[in-house]
């Protein structure tokens, strides 16, 4: 049933999708109709998280992490391990393939991001060398290729963690790479939220809508998908934006910005930076 939607011509032109996932769960939540519509129509979409290596053995857990660990009813020694799990749950359901990159999440990174302020506020001074090693880490080695086409969060949000993807890929954009922006979800579901966002980036690195793409024959197994996190779900939904967990509260919520941002239709909404060379170290 799924394949009987068209693909859009601007998903068809790039042969390779890479979606880079700050986090375990950005991908599916944002971005997850497209997915799965690009494997019902034979690619094989990847999508890497960026943060999610284990912690390091030796540096103790703040009590900030360990808090999050209690909230998401994970144990400190079996968290990524679990979160992991839940990914390849979800990946299966969108027909991609998922791996790791070398990262750790902030809440890892030492005693740098020890609140909700901190981890939603600016990226630590000391971090300003993580895009740069994001960008090593892609292996996209040599010019830039068209059959490749990546796609980053917008860091609707403010988390330190999108920020600093977004930053990574707004250097590829600059480099010649072709980079779609995708609305950070849970966060865009707070009002005024995805405003605020694109203000802000605009000051330095202004954006154009680059595509809509209708998920209405995917949407399912984007709900699906999301609902292979349980560890999150209390947390993305309930706890930042006062949404209920069930798959009925979450497919409406997420179900009515689809539709207010495809005017009446199930969509996901991309963004291209205006002119790549205005993104180069800002």
């Amino acid at each position: 049933m799924t394949s009987a939607a068209l693909l859009p011509a601007s998903l068809s032109r790039p042969t390779r999708h890479l979606f880079l996932s700050p986090h375990y769960d950005d991908v599916p939540l944002s971005a997850g109709g497209t997915v799965r519509l690009l494997a019902d129509h034979g690619t094989s979409p990847e999508s890497l998280v960026v943060f999610g290596s284990e912690p390091d053995p030796a540096q103790p857990l703040t009590p900030f992490a360990r808090s999050l660990h209690d909230a998401w009813g994970l144990d400190a020694a079996d968290v990524i391990a679990s979160r992991r799990a839940e990914e390849h749950a979800a990946a299966a359901m969108l027909g991609a393939v998922t791996d790791v990159l070398p990262f750790r999440d902030a809440i890892y990174r030492g005693s740098v991001y020890l609140s909700d302020d901190d981890l939603f506020g600016t990226p630590a001074a000391a971090e300003s060398t993580l895009p740069g090693e994001i960008i090593a880490s892609l292996a996209l080695q040599g010019a830039p290729d068209p059959a490749t086409r990546v796609y980053a969060p917008l860091g609707v949000g403010r988390h330190v963690d999108h920020q600093t993807v977004f930053r990574a890929a707004a250097d590829l954009a600059a480099a010649g790479w072709d980079v779609w922006f995708y609305e950070d979800i849970p966060y865009a579901l707070k009002p005024n939220a995805f405003d605020s966002r694109l203000a802000d980036v605009a000051r330095s690195t202004p954006l154009d809508p680059v595509a809509r793409i209708p998920v209405e024959s995917t949407w399912g197994a984007k709900i699906d998908a999301i609902m292979r996190y349980p560890s999150q779900l209390e947390t993305v939904f309930r706890a930042y934006v006062g949404v209920g967990t069930s798959r009925a509260e979450i497919d409406e919520a997420l179900a009515a910005y689809a539709r207010d941002g495809g005017e009446g239709t199930l969509t996901e909404r991309f963004w291209r930076i205006s002119d790549p060379a205005t993104a180069a170290g800002s």
